[in-house]
């Protein structure tokens, strides 16, 4: 039971986001519990790509370095435009590190048949990081992994539906 002194919480809405209360307007959260979904993804990725990058350091990677090997590797031969969109980046911002690691020796570039772009393969040093940085990442901690499949499958079902949202809706 509430004393007078205390307010009482207000209801939660689907998001989990405390609502706001008839007479005293949007209460605060004190806590994880309580905060938007979007503040826990980006707070959950801060956490996880500060943890990765002391890590990856011993191979010379960072985070957004290993997202672009990553992604090379799975696009094999990839060119900037494909890698760009697959990892929601602008071809500016992947263009930097895109030379970054073909100077550190861990991406080659060929031009492609049609001369404007150029192909992107990861070398052997490229293949060699990748791995060592996988075999890194195994060592990160974890709830578990149901739990972590869980959220794997809830995070690829909200990717895709932004994705489809951004599709059909036009953004300035």
């Amino acid at each position: 039971m509430n004393s007078p002194d205390q307010v009482p919480a207000p209801p939660r809405d689907p998001a989990g986001r405390r609502r706001e209360h008839p007479s005293r307007g949007l209460v605060r959260s004190a806590g994880p519990d309580d905060w938007p979904i979007h503040r826990l993804l980006s707070i959950a990725a801060r956490l996880d790509e500060r943890w990765i990058n002391r890590h990856l350091t011993q191979v010379g990677l960072t985070k957004s370095s290993l997202d672009v090997l990553e992604a090379v590797a799975e696009l094999q031969p990839a060119n900037v435009s494909a890698l760009a969109s697959l990892l929601c980046i602008s071809k500016q911002s992947l263009g930097s590190t895109v030379r970054r690691l073909h100077a550190a020796g861990f991406l080659a570039k060929e031009r492609a048949d049609d001369r404007r772009n150029a192909d992107i393969r990861l070398t052997e040093r490229g293949e060699s990081a990748l791995q060592a940085a996988e075999d890194l990442l195994h060592q990160r901690p974890h709830t578990g992994p149901e739990a972590e499949n869980t959220l794997r499958g809830q995070l690829v079902d909200h990717i895709h539906e932004l994705r489809q949202y951004e599709a059909h809706h036009l953004f300035p």
